[in-house]
């Protein structure tokens, strides 16, 4: 198989996420002699990721996170190296992106954060809630699995964004 991993948060460039995803690829380069790995990068990070198995490459994908270049431009870099399965390591997954996928979804606080914790003004606030809920809404259902690092997670997904148990799998993070 050829499998894309959207690493743009790897290292401490992405902090909690970076470390999951160089911590993730870096087992993988272990453990997989058999399928063939595209590791997307951002330029800032470029040079952090050098692989030590032949099978992982690097491809430089310049897309700041939730940006309108991500939207538009991701979906054609990952087309070009006609990907079986893409491994969204965050649940921003470009809109345009039609291929299978599997998302990792780390928490949800992002949408469970109240008005009170906020200083935007009521308006802004609930748009960027309500554009958080669909991205998710779309990650979730689209990916052929999601990933979480909790049961608490899986339990909020299932009930929040209505889908079934088996399609969620608990996948506990390590040191």
């Amino acid at each position: 198989m050829r499998i894309g991993i959207d690493a743009r948060f790897y290292g401490p460039v992405g902090k909690g996420i970076g470390r999951y995803s160089q911590k993730l690829i870096t087992q993988l380069e272990k453990l997989d002699q058999e399928n063939e790995y595209f590791i997307f990068l951002r330029q800032e990070n470029f040079d952090l990721y050098q692989p030590s198995n032949p099978k992982f490459h690097k491809v430089l994908a310049d897309y700041s996170w939730y940006s309108l270049k991500e939207q538009i431009f991701f979906p054609f870099k990952l087309a070009k190296f006609n990907l079986d399965l893409v491994h969204f390591l965050h649940f921003n997954v470009p809109f345009g992106y039609q291929g299978k996928f599997v998302v990792t979804i780390h928490d949800l606080i992002h949408s469970q954060l109240s008005r009170r914790a906020s200083t935007l003004s009521f308006l802004l606030f609930y748009f960027k809630k309500l554009a958080y809920f669909l991205v998710i809404n779309r990650a979730i259902k689209k990916a052929q699995k999601v990933i979480t690092v909790s049961l608490f997670s899986k339990k909020i997904i299932i009930k929040k964004y209505k889908i079934k148990p088996e399609k969620v799998i608990v996948i506990y993070e390590a040191a």
